[in-house]
């Protein structure tokens, strides 16, 4: 949108020269649509000086906060490179990969194996000492970061409605594909969310990434500034804050439909201890492991991800549920 490219205060000023010029001879050569937003304005800056102001429908939010990556930085003798990592358990591992095709350096020397250990803590420990200078000329740091975002702040719905079947049909049907090219791999942008889908070569995976920070506020952006999002890999879904119901996979569902009420309560008991599902924690009522939101009608309680892989981590099997049976 055009309007990201401006500070919240250049908007409002924009808007009240639209407003100011509502009724000027410059304005009547505007399309009916753009006249009748102006007098909007002009009619909205009469109320505000009369102390009458209309509700807010929309409201600006900040800059989101940047992403945290692991920077490693590694150097010897003959060379010094830095890399970014995800986590700090991938830097570690790649980092303990190094020592390991290096160990001919340190391998039988005083208290250190011919051959590396195991785990890699242990490995990068023995290999570097206790105060990192066992190899001469050698060394590693190990620190995070956060990712820059662009600082601009974002016009958000006070009032979001999903789009219905008519205004979803056009947003689909305006979709566009750009290919892959010097600038960046190929991708689809359907109501400016970026739906990236390309071939990693470095990570040896078929990589998919979406990216909401344009998302069009007036169609799928909801106030707080995020888009609902249901993420389908075959028939399973994976991620879903929707808010709405969920389907399960699929195996799930069709042993479901085979039982009897004490085989569906044996059931639902055996997916919430393999992860497949969570317990609400306020009504016991299952869940599709991929939603957030407990899915009972007038519950709606919202657990973190977080919370929900521990309670399929502990791998304790769920209350017995007395239920009328979710959908």
């Amino acid at each position: 949108m055009l309007a990201e490219r401006f500070r919240p205060s250049d908007i409002e000023s924009l808007v009240r020269i639209a407003g100011a010029l509502a009724h000027s001879p410059a304005a009547a050569e505007l399309p009916p649509q753009y006249r009748e937003l102006a007098q909007r304005v002009h009619a909205e800056i009469v109320a505000e000086s009369s102390g009458r102001r209309s509700p807010a429908v929309s409201a600006f939010l900040g800059p989101r906060p940047g992403e945290q990556v692991w920077m490693l930085r590694l150097w010897t003798r003959h060379e010094d490179t830095t890399a970014p990592y995800a986590t700090k358990g991938a830097a570690l591992a790649e980092l303990a990969t190094h020592v390991r095709s290096s160990w001919d350096n340190v391998g039988g020397q005083g208290d250190v194996p011919d051959e590396p250990p195991a785990d890699d803590a242990e490995a990068i420990d023995l290999y570097y000492g206790t105060d990192g200078d066992a190899v001469p000329d050698q060394g590693f740091e190990l620190y995070a970061e956060e990712l820059g975002r662009s600082q601009r702040s974002r016009i958000v719905p006070l009032d979001f409605a999903f789009p219905n079947a008519v205004t979803a049909e056009g947003l689909n049907r305006g979709a566009v594909f750009y290919a892959a090219d010097d600038d960046g791999p190929s991708c689809i942008e359907v109501a400016g969310v970026l739906v990236f889908g390309y071939v990693d070569a470095e990570d040896g995976v078929v990589r998919v990434s979406v990216h909401t920070d344009s998302a069009d506020p007036e169609h799928v952006v909801r106030p707080d500034g995020s888009v609902p999002l249901r993420v389908v890999i075959e028939d399973t879904v994976v991620f879903d804050d929707s808010n709405h119901y969920a389907p399960r996979p699929p195996v799930l569902e069709q042993l479901l439909d085979a039982a009897d009420p004490e085989q569906r309560d044996l059931i639902f008991s055996v997916a919430v201890s393999a992860g497949l599902m969570w317990s609400c924690p306020d009504c016991q009522w299952p869940n599709p492991r991929a939603t957030e939101r407990c899915e009972r009608p007038g519950c709606g309680r919202q657990v973190k991800a977080m919370a929900i892989g521990a309670q399929a981590a502990a791998l304790a099997p769920a209350p017995t549920l007395a239920l009328e049976g979710p959908r």
